[in-house]
């Protein structure tokens, strides 16, 4: 039966000549049967909080609950988890059946039941074949060694299953495959897991729910649409998915409608952005602000005297799906480059030439400027 993991202000410090914040007051909630990514840049205190989540780092201040029991101070070995490292750690000197039935010996199970188990999880994971020729996990590919791992760790049917980054040693079309594996593997066992990555895609793809962490703070938990959709502040919305950040002030705010005057060109922005973020008390006349635009909200258009942005296209890429446009344009002085994503290729406009980039205010995200993000 599945688990919830609850959180409820978790702090952890590294004590030393220079004293590290790791996590700080992290209170949240993972439902039982969800698939939970951890997301964020190095550094950023995920890694800590799944070590903290298994046991093998003690809190500094706050609680871990597994449904309703404590286990802040509960050691590792008593916590009935499943945990897959980045290197896999498995055991070199052993077949792959031993690697999988270790965890199962150490339980003290039968030799009858162990060979069923094994059976059954690796059948599960797509390697039945590999069971049955039985080799050292060195005779095995990447993608097929970490599947051995998912399985050494869901043998034993642990109530939650932790996994530390594991599609980082392969390869981009092997990690795509890779991902969707381990969703489907998840979701037929229904146990509630933590998955660690830097990869906003990968969290995107993988998880019912993400949580994007920076300098130990949780700064947004949701799905991949709503962070992608309705980013809370900036930081989430530079993190998920590709954006363009403009600097501006507001000059004018009727009702929702605002004007906003940007550094970039000689335009002014008018119209109801979307506001997503809860400082709204922040945004009036002669605000600083930042508006946030992805690059499928931009167009792309010959050269005009007259647009309200324009530059110089540096690069476009094919990328099958899209054309891409990286322009450098003139902000405050300064060069800047922005992305813009077109269906196809805009007549008249080569790499060297000169372009205008058209907005529809509504597809921008505005929040006030602040130097934290």
């Amino acid at each position: 039966m599945s688990t919830s993991i609850s959180y409820e202000g978790v702090e952890k410090v590294f004590h030393g000549k220079n004293e590290v914040r790791a996590l700080k007051n992290v209170s949240f909630a993972i439902e039982p049967g969800e698939l939970f990514c951890l997301l964020g840049p190095s550094g950023c205190g995920k890694t800590t909080l799944l070590r903290c989540t298994a046991g093998l780092e003690t809190l500094t201040d706050g609680k871990i609950f597994y449904g309703d029991t404590d286990v802040t101070n509960i050691p590792p070995f008593l916590r009935n988890i499943g945990m897959v490292f980045q290197n896999y750690a498995l055991y070199p000197h052993m077949t792959v059946f031993e690697n999988v039935a270790y965890g199962l010996r150490v339980r003290g199970l039968s030799a009858g039941e162990i060979k069923e188990r094994v059976t059954e999880i690796m059948d599960l994971v797509g390697l039945g074949e590999i069971l049955r020729r039985n080799p050292s996990p060195k005779a095995l590919s990447g993608g097929q060694q970490q599947r051995v791992a998912v399985a050494r760790a869901l043998v034993y049917n642990p109530t939650i299953l932790l996994l530390d980054e594991p599609l980082a040693n392969l390869d981009a079309k092997l990690r795509r495959y890779m991902r969707a594996e381990i969703r489907r593997i998840q979701k037929a066992t229904n146990i509630t897991t933590i998955f660690v990555t830097h990869d906003q895609e990968e969290a995107m793809a993988i998880g019912d729910r993400l949580a994007v962490m920076k300098d130990g703070y949780v700064k947004q938990i949701g799905s991949g649409e709503e962070l992608y959709h309705n980013p809370k502040n900036l930081f989430v919305t530079g993190f998920i998915g590709e954006i363009n950040f403009f600097t501006g002030a507001i000059t004018e705010k009727k009702d929702l409608s605002y004007a906003v005057q940007l550094k970039a060109g000689n335009g002014v922005l008018k119209g109801i952005p979307r506001i997503t973020c809860d400082e709204t008390s922040e945004l009036v006349p002669g605000c600083e602000v930042v508006v946030a635009f992805r690059p499928e909200t931009l167009v792309v258009q010959p050269f005009a005297r007259e647009g309200i942005l324009s530059g110089r296209v540096q690069i476009i890429q094919n990328l099958g799906h899209i054309i891409r446009y990286t322009i450098i344009i003139q902000e405050d002085g300064e060069e800047k480059t922005i992305e813009a994503d077109m269906a196809h290729k805009v007549e008249g406009v080569g790499e060297g030439d000169m372009a205008c980039v058209a907005f529809d205010f509504a597809n921008g995200f505005l929040f006030p400027q602040r130097g934290e993000e």
